[in-house]
């Protein structure tokens, strides 16, 4: 094409001849026809087509015919639907992109057939900004798009591999792990995130237990930020001290991570995810490239030998290194770049290092490296780049910092490419893995709640038939079946008890409780509660003592669910405490915030059981009589109702000193 070029007379078209286009113009040109990759220009005012040798199978038979003539005539089935582009650019519009495009167009053979095309167009402006030409890369994805039609019918048999799936995440080289809760208890992680923290045994362990070091270092609170707000967090080369070894001082790593909110099936924030990778390696060694380079400057009397050393230097680093001239030109990249491309390092200096970069990121990254060359400002982006030895594109990120003289003016860029392509692909997975944890999660709450409905029929159908009997419905009863009777129903109502409390839970766990939030009086509630607990109190000869509180407090939440929650605090205290004990009820007001405690003289706990008797289905061992044992629902859907509400439940207690259980609520 560039032979053909050469052959054309341009001084007869509008364009004119060469030697008085544009320099971008030209400069675009050149790369073009240079490429490998499909690329058209469409030139001046007749969007007059000169394309490289990638684009003619695009044209097909209308190649040779289409170079130098307008783009009206060359793609006349196609115009109606494409020119609005131009217009739009020329207008200030942003740059067209397209990702598989639909086009019925003229094949090499044949009558029009249907295509597929992704394709950027931005324009190119001459140096009084004025558009010149328009930059048109182009790629065939017709094959892809078949291709992925027809794996929506085979994807059915895939399912299986999900399994393996896991273990290979779970062998990943970027770290994962998934936090839960608002101590963001560790659920999962993986062998490279074990390996970053010493392996150590973290599962099951709230973070700031697990990883005490990392408080102070902002970690925990960077959880809790993402976890309230639900806005992902992105760190690259964050510092953080871990102590790796017991005994050992602790070390400096470097680590590129995101923090990702995880949801439920509700959309309810649950917890947060992190993936990354440690980048310690590459952070030491461009520290170590620029301390290098900084005395390669000092001395530059001695080029040849500062020249050797920096060569060697960069080949010894795991990460492509390569030098730009302050016009965004490479004059250097290390022979381990040049080698991961498959190319000399003469085949990848100046501009020639776009012909192995994906075609579809070409408009971002130039974009982007023209902002930096202009502004002179740190560049970084992710992008993708030609792996010989892969034989495909991989991922990959790219740095660069500008070097200044004395006046502040850029002499070169510094850069380093590092391969992420695991990290990419374990962020996929990720996401796949969220979906079917979510879906997992609902179904156990349904699942709950079903069985629930279903076991409250035979209990009302067992409560109805020994009414009946009781009063005689089949004949005369006894004293001794009366009592037995009684004993049916006791168990019934304890039975139907733990039933609600099941579906209560169950409920939560689905989101489909809701809540009627409103100002409440806390006087009247606590007056309501204690109303309705009397009669257990005068029955296990139990003493309540007075209740002082400020006349007038009212608190923000749904009355049902507080009045839920107090009864389940007062069933607790009546449960464990006693014969002959005290219960007792504080209210106090801090800060807008109004904390309801209840207290009692049982045995208590100890502390490591604090945060257990809040799990669903656990009770610590502390019953007085087997029958008042329940299923451990209580405090569990209580603490979970007043963190609904904003607020929260918490525990103080000694063994043999009692059990002091207080709920915050916000004030009105």
């Amino acid at each position: 094409m560039a032979r053909l070029c050469r052959g054309i007379d341009w001084s007869v078209t509008t364009l004119g001849a060469p030697d008085g286009w544009p320099a971008s113009l030209r400069t675009a040109v050149r790369m073009a026809l240079d490429s490998p990759f499909p690329i058209n220009l469409w030139c001046g005012p007749d969007l007059q087509l000169i394309y490289n040798d990638g684009y003619r199978a695009v044209l097909g038979a209308k190649h040779p015919a289409a170079l130098a003539r307008p783009g009206h005539e060359v793609w006349a089935e196609i115009w109606t639907e494409i020119a609005p582009r131009f217009e739009t650019i020329r207008a200030g519009g942003a740059p067209a992109y397209a990702e598989d495009a639909p086009f019925v167009i003229e094949r090499a053979n044949g009558p029009p057939g249907e295509g597929w095309l992704t394709f950027s167009l931005s324009a190119i402006r001459g140096e009084d900004g004025e558009i010149v030409g328009f930059l048109n890369v182009v790629s065939e994805t017709t094959a892809r798009v078949v291709a992925v039609r027809e794996a929506a019918a085979a994807r059915a048999t895939a399912e299986d591999a999900g399994r393996v799936m896991r273990d290979v995440f779970a062998q990943a080289p970027a770290f994962l792990a998934v936090v839960r809760g608002a101590d963001h208890v560790f659920e999962f992680a993986n062998d490279a995130y074990v390996r970053l923290v010493g392996d150590r045994d973290i599962l099951g362990k709230p973070a700031a237990e697990a990883l005490p070091e990392v408080r102070a270092q902002g970690f925990i609170d960077l959880l809790d930020k993402v976890l309230e707000t639900g806005e992902p967090y992105v760190g690259r080369e964050i510092p953080i001290s871990l102590t790796r070894r017991t005994g050992a001082a602790a070390e400096q790593l470097f680590v590129d991570f995101v923090y990702q909110p995880l949801t439920d099936g509700t959309g309810r924030r649950v917890g947060v995810v992190a993936h990354g990778v440690d980048v310690t390696d590459a952070v030491d060694s461009r520290r170590e490239m620029e301390r290098l380079w900084k005395e390669s400057e000092r001395a530059r009397t001695d080029a040849m030998e500062s020249e050797a050393r920096y060569r060697f230097l960069s080949n010894a680093i795991p990460v492509q290194v390569w030098t730009a001239t302050p016009d965004g030109a490479l004059d250097f990249v290390s022979d381990r770049t040049a080698d991961y491309f498959g190319k000399t390092v003469e085949e990848v200096i100046g501009d020639q290092w776009l012909t192995v970069l994906h075609p579809e990121d070409f408009p971002r990254i130039i974009e982007r490296w023209t902002r930096s060359l202009a502004t002179g400002e740190p560049y970084e982006v992710e992008f993708r780049l030609w792996s010989h030895a892969h034989q495909s594109f991989r991922w990959h990120l790219g740095r660069a910092t500008a070097q200044r003289d004395e006046s502040g003016n850029v002499v070169r860029w510094f850069g380093t490419n590092t391969e992420i392509e695991d990290w990419k692909r374990a962020e996929v997975e990720l996401e796949r893995l969220t979906v079917e944890a979510t879906e997992a999660n609902r179904a156990k709450g349904d699942f709950l709640a079903a069985m629930s409905h279903e076991l409250r029929t035979p209990l009302n159908a067992i409560g109805g038939y020994a009414q009946l009997i009781e009063m005689g419905g089949r004949g005369p009863v006894t004293e001794a079946q009366r009592i037995d009777l009684l004993k049916i129903q006791r168990s019934k109502n304890h039975l139907d008890s733990l039933v609600g409390e099941v579906l209560s839970f169950a409920k939560l766990g689905s989101g489909r409780i809701e809540f009627r939030v409103r100002d409440v009086g806390v006087e009247k509630l606590l007056d309501e509660v204690v109303e309705m607990v009397t009669p257990q109190l005068e029955q296990k000869q139990l003493r309540l003592l007075p209740i002082t509180m400020l006349h007038g407090l009212a608190i923000s939440a749904d009355e049902d669910k507080t009045r839920q929650i107090l009864l389940n605090l007062f069933a607790n205290a009546l449960k464990f405490t006693p014969q002959g004990g005290t219960i007792s009820v504080a209210v106090s007001e801090r800060a807008g915030v109004v904390a309801i405690a209840v207290a009692d003289t049982g045995m208590g706990i100890a502390e490591d059981q604090f945060e257990r008797i809040f799990e669903p289905f656990i009770q610590a061992e502390r019953a007085l009589n087997p029958s008042d044992q329940g299923v451990g629902l209580g405090l569990a859907i209580s603490r979970q109702l007043s963190r609904a509400m904003r607020g929260d439940l918490h525990v103080a207690s000694a063994v043999g000193q009692g059990l002091d259980v207080h709920a915050d609520a916000a004030e009105e």
